[in-house]
């Protein structure tokens, strides 16, 4: 194998390595995302659930989207884990 031709194997090698990093930190933040958009609607419900404690009525409707949506944001990360 002549220079040219392992100096071209060499830049194929790390254009592969590149793509297969940039791919893992794609999913590093997708996971990320999830993570945060999971914590924010815990820290949402947990305010709601605060405010009916309180006393506040008519709040049910809302605890159950929150919930939804956090349903919906666990099956994603358990999607990806897969």
């Amino acid at each position: 194998m002549g220079l040219v031709d392992r100096g071209k194997e060499a830049a194929r090698r790390a254009a592969e390595a590149a793509q297969r990093g940039a791919g893992q930190a794609r999913e590093k933040g997708q996971e990320l995302a999830l993570k945060r958009r999971y914590n924010a609607l815990a820290q949402d419900l947990g305010e709601i659930v605060f405010r009916q404690r309180e006393g506040e009525a008519g709040l049910d409707a809302e605890v159950d989207r929150l919930v939804g949506e956090m349903r919906g944001v666990r099956a994603e990360q358990d999607d990806g884990e897969l």
